[in-house]
């Protein structure tokens, strides 16, 4: 977020290296995931660093297999992988809408599956994140607000049902698979048009300079502000309405107000809750005789008096999900019972909603006086595309998937890792039918009762390594899996 190369540049994050001329004699320690040396050395400079100084791991994830699936048909590709590799796992997807309609398609064929994007309120995020964790969920089918400070060790796959636009977000997202030290997968299920769409998505991420200047001016006359006012102003923006409003594609609209703020012209920030509120406007003598004729009303009033205070003198903030948890009733019937409690003139409902805020830096321009600089622009649609190619190359190229990855990363001279799609590819073609004997082997070993890889080692005896090349390319085919207590069966 620093580096101006980075994938997910924010300005505002230039400040902190202000500390440093407040507090000179502190020392700073900058922590990352997933920078190149050409933004590690960005870094450095952006927090003015004395002089450059970089502690770097390894990129390599030994545990964790790296696989690219070419197929039409995603969905069944994604079922073939949940149903062979045991445990939780993550899907990610590019929109809430996938999200949604996997998770119910994940559900249909008997997989407990939850969603998880953020056009959810904090609250049902947060339920959706617990019962992931404890195992309620198994697999989490989310967009890319979903990992960020997850501690799940014992994720088993990855799935990336969209490929990604970066290696830095590809191997951020993938490495949460794993983390306990047992073999993991992270797979990227590709089609024909995946590369055909990364192109259209990098178009609508850097519109024309003519297009962000058409929307500055449209975004003023929205808010109603002349030209020379506005300064330090702010208000709730919905872009959606804006742009049907002005006829904006809204990724542009998104795209062009992002690079206007990289220009410090304004600031919009991330959606904000506004919990849905509700008052009783009448009188508790009156709300216990409504209450008698209708049994259903009766039971959630009892319950909305028994959980919220001051219901009849102000406005009170709600949990509609919570609600719906303490009355049985699904939160679409709760939020049907509010509707029905404000038609009977009994309370004051207002729906909650979400809302970005819009704050105006600087006062309005003409048009034509909006400087679009080189570098939140050219430079960085340049740094984007070179972002983007790596990505195409790691899922097209031939060379093992981990080499790709830390050489993109700065390692020198990686090695292969031996357990990736790739290098599986190579082992398969050389063993031949001592592979075939072998796991012909393994198979009959299996068939009786379930085995663990230390007890096959054992009782087959020969070159430890190749067994588990073995039993890998058995689990990739289908022929078996692995349970949840590590031991191998017979896929029947």
């Amino acid at each position: 977020c620093i580096s101006q190369w980075g994938y997910d540049f924010r300005p505002s994050y230039l400040r902190i290296a202000r500390l440093r001329e407040l507090q000179p004699d502190v020392p700073v320690l900058a922590l990352t995931a997933s920078a190149t040396p050409e933004v590690a050395e960005d870094i450095m400079r952006r927090l003015k660093f004395r002089e450059p100084h970089v502690r770097r791991m390894s990129f390599e994830r030994a545990n964790l297999s790296y696989v690219v699936r070419r197929t039409e048909d995603k969905h069944g590709q994604l079922l073939r992988i949940v149903g062979s590799v045991p445990g939780p796992g993550i899907v990610y997807v590019r929109t809430r809408e996938k999200a949604e309609t996997i998770t119910a398609f994940l559900n249909e064929h008997g997989i407990a599956a939850g969603f998880y994007h953020g056009g959810m309120n904090y609250l049902m995020r947060s339920v959706r994140q617990d019962e992931w964790i404890r195992g309620t969920t198994r697999v989490m089918v989310a967009t890319n607000a979903f990992g960020m400070g997850i501690d799940k060790a014992d994720v088993r796959f990855v799935v990336h049902y969209d490929a990604c636009d970066s290696l830095e977000a590809y191997y951020q997202e993938a490495g949460r698979a794993g983390r306990d030290g047992r073999p993991a997968y992270a797979v990227t299920l590709l089609s024909d048009d995946d590369a055909s769409k990364a192109g259209r998505r990098m178009e609508l991420d850097f519109p024309s300079k003519q297009t962000i200047r058409r929307v500055y001016e449209a975004l003023f006359n929205y808010l109603g502000i002349a030209v020379g006012d506005g300064r330090g102003a702010s208000f709730t923006f919905n872009v959606f309405d804006f742009a049907a409003r002005f006829r904006f594609f809204v990724p542009t609209a998104l795209q062009s107000i992002k690079i206007l703020q990289q220009n410090g012209y304004l600031i919009l920030t991330d959606e904000t809750d506004n919990p849905p509120r509700i008052r009783f406007i009448v009188q508790r003598d009156e709300l216990y005789r409504i209450r008698v004729d209708r049994r259903e009303l009766d039971h959630f009033i009892t319950v909305l008096l028994r959980r919220y205070s001051g219901l009849f003198s102000d406005f009170v903030p709600i949990a509609e999900d919570e609600l719906a948890h303490l009355t049985g009733y699904t939160a679409g019937r709760v939020r049907e019972l509010l509707k029905k409690l404000w038609q009977l003139h009994i309370v004051k409902y207002i729906p909650g909603n979400r809302s970005p805020m819009l704050i105006l830096s600087e006062e309005r321009l003409p048009a034509d006086d909006v400087r679009i600089s080189p570098e939140s622009y050219t430079l960085r649609k340049e740094a984007a595309e070179k972002r983007l190619g790596a990505m195409l190359r790691y899922l097209n190229g031939d060379e093992c998937r981990s080499i790709a990855i830390r050489r993109y990363f700065g390692e020198q001279e990686p090695f292969p890792c031996g357990i990736c799609d790739r290098c599986r590819e190579r082992r398969k073609s050389g063993l031949g039918s001592r592979r075939n004997v072998l796991g012909q082997r393994i198979l009959e070993l299996v068939e009786n009762r379930p085995t663990d890889v230390k007890t096959l080692v054992s009782s087959l005896g020969g070159d430890a390594s190749t067994i588990l090349d073995a039993v890998t390319s058995l689990l990739d085919n289908g022929e078996i899996i692995e349970r949840e207590d590590g031991k191998l069966r017979i896929n029947r």
